[in-house]
């Protein structure tokens, strides 16, 4: 039912073993759904892309029963987006102040750098890579930052639904790659570090909270995914083996650093697992807002019932800190 053959979509050729180097891989999934579609329901369709996800490959499309995968290191020669800019392998967009958000008689400027969220129902997994790692998150409401702020949107792309912006067995050089676009920004905006905050819900939080700490910058962290234990029961996120899966103890390391920035995270009680672990951190570093709220029931809803808590923050933040 899933699949039948995988070949090499270079010269058609008929080929039973995985070829690392070659750029574009062809699954047949005897199927209108993609590879990833059919690993939710058939073992050996999980074992195919989990095979391929280990190998660096990431899927880009899927036509008729057939589902198209690239070697990552690849990817950049599949954009037409003029609008991505990568430094290596990873890819982000910048958004410049325009019209109204751009004050000129004001010479300071700041950067948020904001990590992705997943996707929503409809297109969670869909074979195009950039609905499942680039959502376009933040995308309305970045209208009530305050001006002069420009916009670094980094992509997940990494794995199946992207790795939470932390390296994985294929990729060992995201975070790195994360480091370097951030200061290759603020260096091209000729800013200082304290100038920068990041920023991200979900998985995106997870983005902020990590690299905040590890390089930092001040962030705000929205019901951040500490660990994906809850999520590898039935691999839902495609990285079970492929990363770690408990950032906890990671974490407290760079909190014990005790850098001078402002670490802000907002998460629910109402939200057990995900709480529990915010409170796993060595929090006297951190500001941690508990949304008490009977319309937060479930992990996506933390985001969704505090958007004026986190405007209200981040602006804080990119002001400078301090009071208004």
């Amino acid at each position: 039912m899933v699949y039948r053959r995988i070949y090499e979509k270079d010269n058609n050729r008929a080929n039973s073993t995985f070829i690392d180097g070659r750029k574009n891989i062809l699954v047949e999934t005897n199927s209108k759904d993609n590879l990833i579609k059919c690993a939710r329901s058939d073992k050996n369709a999980y074992k195919t892309y989990k095979d391929l996800l280990k190998r660096d490959y990431i899927l880009t499309g899927h036509n008729g029963t057939e589902s198209f995968l690239c070697k990552r290191e690849f990817i950049i020669e599949l954009w037409q987006r003029k609008d991505l800019k990568n430094y290596e392998s990873l890819f982000y967009t910048i958004e410049n102040p325009i019209d109204r958000k751009l004050n000129e008689q004001n010479t300071k400027k700041q950067l948020l750098v904001l990590f992705t969220c997943m996707p929503n129902l409809e297109k969670y997994d869909n074979s195009l890579m950039t609905d499942r790692m680039f959502h376009p998150f933040f995308s309305k409401t970045s209208v009530n930052l305050i001006k002069n702020t420009y916009i670094m949107r980094i992509m997940d792309l990494n794995c199946s639904h992207g790795s939470h912006y932390i390296d994985t067995i294929n990729n060992s050089e995201m975070e790195n790659q994360i480091k370097h676009s951030i200061e290759e920004v603020r260096n091209q905006l000729l800013l200082d570090k304290k100038d920068v905050v990041l920023y991200g819900a979900s998985k995106g939080g997870t983005g902020a909270l990590y690299h905040g700490l590890k390089l930092g910058y001040s962030f705000l962290a929205v019901d951040p995914i500490i660990s994906i234990s809850e999520y590898n029961k039935t691999d839902a996120h495609f990285l079970k083996d492929l990363r770690v899966e408990d950032l906890t103890d990671i974490l407290n390391y760079y909190i014990d650093k005790k850098s001078s920035c402002e670490k802000y995270i907002i998460a629910s009680e109402n939200v057990t697992f995900n709480y529990s672990k915010v409170k796993g951190l060595k929090n006297e570093e951190l500001t941690i807002l508990n949304m008490k709220d009977n319309h937060i029931k479930t992990h996506p809803d933390v985001s969704l019932n505090s958007i004026p808590e986190q405007l209200a923050i981040l602006n804080k933040l990119l002001r400078g800190g301090g009071d208004y």
